[in-house]
């Protein structure tokens, strides 16, 4: 049998945080899927055998990916357009969270569109499309991608427009700051690491040093408890302190930071980066290098999934 060459087309993306009703007018042609189920065990053991030939945990299927993928490759293929993003600007995250996803897990997608593929998706179209996406240093990238643990896939075709095929991703992510920064911090040196990364910004700035604080430090994990709400729903520190001696202190102030997709466990070098990233922020390097401020407290709390919530309350003794 001679079988005509076809070509592939690849995109890909990662985001590391809603489809809209839209009524289309036009010929509607009929959607083919192929033996969708096995297809997706194919795809999977693909994408598993390239991540056990480079060292890497294998992946599980995850209903919202499979989801995810499938929204965007039937938009993509009823509305002809071949995008990581919806002509109303929803992404891969964006379906993610609608299906049902953490909205604090890092997702990546590969997208793939063949338009001389109008028969039904089978194996081999499977097949070419991952070796594609691996031949393709984007692609690769993220079914290589440390931090993933879950996948999803779709394809669909017709008899017009070709095939467009979906791969979706998520997990945890991983820890941000340098990479000789990722040892796990507990509630014991996550404090001292804080005070090191704010002290050197203050020396920097000509001003005294801040000293640790048990009992500001019980504050911050009162305001971020161990169930990691969501920077919006914290208590008010006014209530996280009710059982601090008020008579020690003369003023209080906190600073919260959240991350998402950025790792399972707290690390010294997500410590860093809240920091980091609060250093350029006028009113909270304001915070950080005031001349009153005497101590520090901290608390850094992860979910296990990608979300990081970080506290510092700054306290300026009596």
């Amino acid at each position: 049998m001679i079988r005509k060459m076809l070509s592939f087309k690849h995109s890909a993306l990662v985001v590391a945080s809603l489809l809209s009703l839209v009524l289309w007018a036009g010929p509607v042609l009929a959607q083919q899927t192929g033996d969708l189920d096995r297809l997706r065990q194919i795809a999977l053991q693909e994408v598993n055998a390239d991540r056990q030939e480079n060292g890497l945990d294998p992946l599980r299927f995850s209903d919202n990916l499979n989801e995810a993928a499938m929204a965007h490759a039937t938009d993509m293929l009823a509305r002809n357009y071949y995008s990581h993003t919806s002509p109303e600007g929803g992404d891969v995250q964006d379906r993610y969270v609608e299906a049902g996803g953490s909205p604090w897990r890092l997702v990546a997608e590969n997208i793939s569109r063949c338009t001389g593929c109008t028969q039904a998706p089978d194996a081999a179209d499977v097949m070419r499309l991952q070796e594609g996406w691996m031949n393709s240093p984007g692609h690769r990238e993220n079914i290589l991608r440390s931090g993933i643990s879950r996948f999803g896939f779709a394809v669909v075709s017709d008899t017009q427009d070709g095939l467009y095929a979906v791969q979706t991703f998520a997990g945890a992510g991983t820890p941000r700051g340098s990479s000789d920064a990722v040892s796990a911090v507990d509630s014991g040196n996550s404090l001292s690491t804080a005070l090191m990364a704010i002290n050197d910004l203050r020396e920097e700035a000509g001003r005294e040093p801040l000293s640790p604080s048990e009992d500001l430090s019980a504050v911050a994990s009162r305001l971020v408890p161990d169930d990691v709400p969501d920077p919006s729903n914290l208590p008010e520190l006014n209530e996280a302190s009710s059982d601090l001696d008020h008579g020690r202190w003369s003023q209080l102030s906190t600073i919260v930071g959240a991350c998402g997709g950025c790792g399972a466990e707290p690390t010294q070098g997500d410590i860093q980066a809240f920091i980091g990233d609060w250093a350029k922020q006028s009113t909270y390097r304001k915070q950080l290098l005031d001349e009153g401020v005497s101590h520090l407290g901290f608390v850094i709390r992860a979910n296990g999934e990608g979300k990081k919530v970080a506290a510092a309350i700054l306290g300026q003794a009596r």
